[in-house]
């Protein structure tokens, strides 16, 4: 009988990259994201090239937030998008521009893919003897949130230096932030720096604390303190919540507290769904342990990617917080369509202003003229006629002023 090959146990499995991919530039999801580090784990500290790396497609459906129910058609489109998903790594005197994976291979009727890394990339992942930086992969996949990991990276590379500074443009670039995206220094650490920092402090074995470095009146560059928390960390033993720490202690819910919940909740749900014992069951469960808004934001996306089982995918979404990304994407839109509603208001509020101000100018204009002597008038008005057009402003008003008090222009 053949052997059965036993799962390696995600506590033991690390992830091992040369610092200059540490520091690297790309903009990888955060489902792309643990795709990538999971591979990586799987490489072998003697491995003298690169294998493909065998990731089945209901794993992978998990990490990426994909409906099951069209789980082969939905993983091909992902990693055709992965494919070109570019990633720059910056070393003196060169800029290597490459991507991540260069194929990956379905086999019909395996149900898994097997994904190869980018040949480019073997200086940076094999046969590493310095100048690297390992994480644990299950720390890794906790995060709900890409930029966490990343910033979990980038300090554990320097934990044994207790801090490191960072270039606000560099960290932005490293992180995958867009140029569009939190212009605002404010805005960029409401919605980057303190929610990673709150993360880090709930999960991780660091944390950190960080100071502004200012060029004149700009934020220039970020001073991070690199804290570590070792001894905090307890990983959680739900099943309903594999690989993730519990932000708070689980408290009991008073059942009066439990039922309001649950009926805020399942006012989110559609109609026809709300009668389901799975879903009622979900929604109680995961609202006790995890909240209002993680489970919320788990409906919504439910509500728009959802396509035949509700409740299955509901159960999928709440167990893996894939409405995370989502909601961090919608709010991202809804912030550039605000700019531009704000944008667009502003310039037809200045335009109103303008025209309000000329109009302003013109009437305290007539209204000084039409002060004058009729004689001054006539005078002014000769020489006036002689050097501008009939159809001028003035003129029109001349002409409407004067109807008005019977005493017609020349």
């Amino acid at each position: 009988m053949a052997r059965i090959k036993k799962k390696t146990p995600l506590a033991s499995l690390i992830v091992t990259q040369a610092n200059e991919l540490v520091e690297s530039r790309y903009n990888l999801t955060l489902g792309e994201q643990r795709l990538i580090f999971t591979m990586i784990a799987r490489i072998q500290p003697d491995d003298e090239d690169f294998k493909p790396y065998r990731i089945s497609l209901n794993e992978l459906a998990e990490f990426l937030g994909i409906d099951k129910n069209h789980i082969y058609s939905d993983c091909k489109k992902i990693t055709k998008k992965l494919l070109g998903k570019v990633v720059e790594i910056q070393e003196t005197g060169r800029l290597l521009q490459t991507h991540w994976v260069s194929s990956a291979d379905y086999i019909d009727g395996t149900g898994v893919v097997n994904l190869t890394f980018d040949p480019l990339l073997k200086p940076y992942l094999l046969q590493l003897k310095g100048n690297f930086t390992s994480s644990k992969l299950e720390m890794l996949l906790s995060f709900k949130s890409q930029y966490t990991m990343r910033m979990y990276t980038l300090l554990k590379q320097y934990e044994r230096l207790n801090g490191r500074e960072v270039e606000l443009y560099l960290l932005r670039e490293i992180l995958g932030i867009g140029k569009e995206q939190y212009k605002l220094y404010t805005d960029f650490k409401r919605n980057i720096l303190e929610p990673t920092q709150k993360e880090l402090k709930a999960k991780a074995d660091l944390t950190f604390e960080f100071d502004e470095i200012k060029y004149g009146r700009r934020v220039g560059a970020i001073r991070f303190k690199i804290l570590s928390q070792k001894k905090l960390i307890e990983p959680t033993q739900d099943k309903d919540t594999v690989n993730v720490m519990p932000l708070t202690p689980r408290l009991s819910v008073p059942v009066a507290q439990k039922d309001l919940l649950l009926d805020k909740l399942l006012s989110l749900v559609p109609e026809q769904h709300k009668a389901k014992k799975t879903v009622q069951s979900a929604l109680e469960s995961f609202g006790n342990k995890q909240g209002f808004d993680y489970v919320k934001r788990n409906i919504l996306y439910s509500n728009a990617k959802a396509d035949k089982s509700y409740a299955g995918f509901l159960n999928s979404a709440l167990k893996a917080d894939w409405g995370h990304d989502w909601a961090i994407e919608r709010k991202i839109e809804g912030e550039e369509k605000k700019q531009i509603v704000e944008a667009e208001q502003s310039k037809k509020d200045d335009d109103v202003r303008k025209r309000k101000e000329s109009k302003e100018k013109h009437e305290k204009v007539l209204s000084g003229f039409y002060s004058l002597s009729q004689d001054v008038q006539d005078g002014i008005k000769n020489d006036f006629l002689e050097s501008i057009q009939d159809n001028t402003f003035v003129v029109k008003e001349w002409a409407k002023t004067a109807r008005a008090n019977e005493n017609p222009i020349e």
